[in-house]
């Protein structure tokens, strides 16, 4: 059994490749070679094999090759994680195309060309499919790029769940609120210079706890071990939706 994280060099993903070390581990990243290896080390040590993989899904090739290199790694691909995500948090007459469309190449559509490799193998394994959505998704919070291309992800979840469920292929999303990485600090950082009025005036039902990127690794667990679960996209956020 074998199962692909993408953007598993660190934060969330790293936390999703670690969960699931009872299988073959494929780690993917873009551009930081010793943090990934630093995620197959751990899943070694947490008792799992691991192979790392350079490529940027927003780039067609890159995605069918990072697919190509996984079924080839562990004789099989039986579930995928679209975990790789980033922002370029900016205001909407500041934002250029090319922010624009970096978010949503990476975020959306990168997803998606992974999930189009990798759909005949998950077919084959009447497999697991998850997207790392974010409740900016829901509520329109981080900036316009960010909240658009994460809504996509609630689409693309239901409508591959109509799609894929009658092969066998379980479809669901995980869609956190602030989690403590390093691209959260990025939006903070951006919340904080434009005086959004946001998360900060959300309450929540757990206002003393911080979400750690196991929690969100947690609930991926969930999704993928509970087979009557379908189409559904998973708020983990405290409470933040309501």
């Amino acid at each position: 059994m074998a199962i692909l994280v993408t953007g598993s060099s660190r934060g969330i993903g790293r936390s999703i490749a670690v969960e699931f070390a009872e299988r073959d581990v494929v780690v993917n990243y873009r551009s930081d070679e010793e943090a990934a290896d630093e995620t197959a080390e751990r899943v070694r040590e947490a008792g799992g094999e691991a192979v790392t993989v350079r490529a940027d899904i927003s780039e067609s090739a890159a995605a069918d090759r990072l697919v190509e290199t996984a079924v080839d790694a562990f004789d099989s691909l039986d579930a995928v994680v679209n975990n790789a995500g980033i922002t370029r948090p900016n205001r909407l007459e500041e934002t250029t195309d090319a922010e624009w469309e970096s978010v949503i190449d990476t975020n959306l559509s990168g997803a998606f060309r992974v999930t189009r490799a990798a759909a005949p193998h998950l077919r084959a394994a009447g497999g697991d499919l998850v997207f790392l959505s974010s409740v900016g998704g829901t509520l329109g919070t981080v900036d316009a790029s960010y909240a658009a291309s994460k809504a996509g992800v609630h689409g693309l979840t239901r409508a591959l769940a109509r799609e894929l469920g009658p092969d066998g292929v379980q479809v669901n999303a995980v869609a956190p609120g602030p989690v403590e990485t390093d691209l959260n600090d990025v939006i903070l950082d951006y919340l904080e210079g434009i005086e959004f009025r946001g998360h900060e005036n959300v309450d929540t039902h757990l206002p003393e706890y911080a979400c750690e990127p196991a929690d969100v690794a947690h609930s991926v667990r969930y999704l993928i071990d509970n087979e009557y679960v379908h189409g559904e996209v998973l708020e983990v956020d405290g409470g933040m939706h309501l």
